[in-house]
């Protein structure tokens, strides 16, 4: 029997013979047993879901593989197994839905798992926000670059620990209500102006305290103390 005629008759199988089977030879009875069954979502707890298909209640589970959450309203397409209904995919979200779409991957009881991603390139993109929530957060990069029009860092406590960090702000301002900085070795390079604005000024130094100006000033309205065992002027 040939292709053609195994096709009006709506065989279900092809012969070992047979080396092509073109799409476009499918009657339409097989075309109709082919179409992916569909439902609406009608109500929903936890990974168990109830559908309207054709006008009946019927009860599904999501699979693993479907990623955006179904929600009430959505029509999905089905997949019916031996180990119950699923719900394969999220085809059609109603017109004007504001709530957030919602991208997970759950276990057959729906509780969340690890998720990796591996691509040679990944560029995340969003027009107005992006946030990340989590209770811990690591980035491992070999080179980092952030740059934006405004930066905050928001916390209760910041920890860096760096070999070298360079920076280059134009405009720097910072707000602590206590700061606290123990290095080894600290240079500072100011090529204008350098100044320092506060209500007391302690310094401290175990051995050489030196100061190297072409003019150097001390103004004081009240008093100025110079004790020590010697002191050297001129």
């Amino acid at each position: 029997m040939g292709l053609q005629a195994k096709a009006d008759s709506g065989a279900t199988a092809l012969e070992t013979s047979d080396a092509a089977f073109p799409g476009n030879l499918l009657t339409e009875k097989s075309l109709k047993r082919q179409k992916t069954p569909t439902g609406e979502v009608q109500e929903r707890e936890g990974n168990a879901f109830e559908l309207s298909v054709s006008g009946e209640r019927l009860s599904a589970q999501r699979a693993v593989s479907c990623l955006l959450e179904p929600r009430i309203g959505d029509l999905v397409a089905l997949l019916d197994t031996e180990e119950g209904v699923f719900i394969t995919d999220v085809l059609v979200r109603r017109e004007g839905e504001t709530e957030q779409s919602r991208i997970t991957v759950g276990g057959m009881r729906g509780e969340a798992q690890d998720l990796v991603i591996a691509a040679g390139n990944l560029k995340i993109e969003a027009s107005e926000n992006l946030e990340a929530h989590a209770r811990s957060m690591s980035f491992r990069f070999e080179s980092i670059l952030m740059a934006g029009r405004q930066l905050a860092l928001v916390g209760t406590k910041l920890l860096t620990s760096m070999q070298d960090i360079v920076t280059n702000a134009k405009k720097r301002l910072a707000s602590f209500e206590t700061t606290s900085t123990r290095a080894r070795n600290r240079v500072d390079r100011v090529d204008e102006t350098d100044q320092l604005r506060a209500g007391s000024i302690q310094t401290q130094a175990d051995s050489v305290a030196l100061t190297q100006a072409g003019t150097s000033l001390i103004v004081a309205k009240e008093d100025i103390r110079l004790d020590g065992k010697r002191i050297s002027m001129g």
